[in-house]
């Protein structure tokens, strides 16, 4: 089947470890693109930081940022689609989040609120993205309708973990919940992942989903790789995630995207 599309996660996928697209990476998407097939970033990044690598492939289409909850034409900044956690659920995870003493990231606008710039979890953020958090009390919004939270803990540490277990007990099927990293937890709208808002974006322009190839390394990209035509994990992506999809292509520092788009699409 002709493919018609292109969706690719940014942080161990199509970006190489010093978070860079490859040349390599680059000219092959390009040349889809000029063949008329349309690339998407889907990211759990915010907008203002998958914006500059949207910038650099030249594409011509949408972003979808924050695993879906938000999607936006980034050649306007005009905002397509948003669907923010609703307030009672995110007062709800500040308030566990600082009972356990867990570092919480809130965003929204645009914008990275914490309450510790000194923390490494900020640090690291703020390294890893490029982004500057703005440091705030979280008793002191107007506005509690987040478009992300995320729990951070650099340790990976057990309580960590049997901490994000516990949220998805308290809230169930009202979030939803994914590791985008092995120290990072989000929670979003219930109603919000990559592969779901993957899909409406298609129909926009009016592609189906046996239409795209998906490529994804990490936990919150497995409804994007099990709803499309071609998902493909990253020979980086753990044992878990390879399991589950129809494909495996190399690593993100061996232009694994390139790869496989050679292999079967040239």
């Amino acid at each position: 089947m002709k493919i018609k599309a292109i969706a690719v996660d940014l942080d161990g996928t199509l970006l190489t470890s010093e978070k860079k697209i490859s040349d390599i990476n680059k000219n092959v998407l390009k040349y889809l693109e000029n063949k008329g097939v349309k690339i998407f970033i889907v990211t759990g990044r915010t907008y203002i930081s998958a914006k500059p690598f949207a910038e650099d492939l030249g594409i011509d289409s949408y972003i979808i940022a924050y695993n879906g909850a938000k999607v936006v034409d980034y050649k306007n900044d005009e905002v397509v689609f948003e669907l923010p956690l609703e307030e009672k659920i995110s007062k709800k995870v500040i308030e566990l989040g600082k009972e356990r003493g867990f570092h919480i990231n809130l965003y929204q606008d645009n914008k990275w609120y914490v309450e510790n710039l000194e923390s490494l979890e900020t640090q690291h953020y703020a390294k890893h993205t490029g982004l500057t958090p703005i440091k705030k009390s979280f008793d002191t919004f107007e506005d509690y309708n987040m478009t992300k939270i995320t729990i951070q803990d650099m340790n990976n540490s057990k309580e960590f973990n049997e901490f994000c277990n516990e949220l998805k007990r308290v809230f169930g099927n009202n979030v939803y919940t994914a590791k985008s990293q092995k120290f990072l937890f989000e929670i979003l709208n219930k109603n919000v992942n990559k592969g779901l808002i993957l899909e409406k974006v298609l129909k926009n322009y009016d592609i189906s989903v046996e239409e795209c190839v998906a490529f994804g390394d990490a936990n919150n990209d497995l409804e994007m790789l099990t709803v499309v035509g071609y998902g493909v994990a990253m020979g980086n992506s753990d044992l878990e995630l390879k399991s589950k999809v129809k494909y495996v292509t190399d690593t993100n520092d061996n232009n694994g995207v390139a790869k496989f788009l050679k292999k079967y699409f040239f």
